[in-house]
């Protein structure tokens, strides 16, 4: 196994996608659709690297005691939370490479669909925060991170299609 060395890894925000409820018991829904695209350096394989998003915050929709994140956890469900581990592509990061084995694309949607009551998304503490994620690339051997994207987002809509608020963030440079 050789080392995982990262040429280029971007992550790209589309437009969020909104569908608000309109009739009593419709369901709403607002994501944030991030394609990241990854170039390993020559020499370097998918089977040396990882690939890993972790999330951190306050989730609550539909009126129900919200889901709380204080610390980093994977971001997907046991068994699906690493993207890529090396040798397998996770149903989460919705991925694929190329046929070379060298360049690769994962999307995600987060945010809150078919809810039908108040939308939040921030702060662990329920205060004026963002829901974060950190996005990276690590060696699979050593599991050194390579290469990193912090990047949040908040949404606090407390009645769908009146009013509210969403907007994201992100330290890639």
């Amino acid at each position: 196994m050789g080392e995982c060395k990262v040429k280029s890894f971007r992550a790209k925000w589309s437009d969020w996608k909104i569908s608000w409820r309109w009739t009593t018991g419709g369901k709403s829904t607002i994501v944030l659709p991030v394609e990241f695209t990854l170039e390993l350096e020559p020499g370097s394989t998918k089977a040396d690297c990882t690939f890993v998003q972790k999330k951190r915050g306050r989730m609550q929709y539909d009126n129900t005691k919200a889901d709380v994140f204080p610390t980093w956890i994977a971001d997907g469900d046991i068994g699906e939370n690493i993207w890529w581990d090396g040798t397998r592509m996770a149903r989460t990061g919705k991925g694929e490479w190329d046929s070379s084995g060298t360049k690769a694309t994962f999307q995600d949607e987060p945010g809150l669909q078919k809810a039908t009551g108040r939308l939040y998304m921030g702060d662990a503490d329920g205060g004026s925060g963002y829901f974060d994620f950190w996005t990276f690339v690590s060696d699979r051997a050593s599991s050194k991170i390579i290469a990193e994207i912090h990047w949040s987002m908040r949404i606090d809509v407390p009645n769908p299609g009146s009013g509210g608020s969403w907007w994201s963030y992100s330290d890639q440079k």
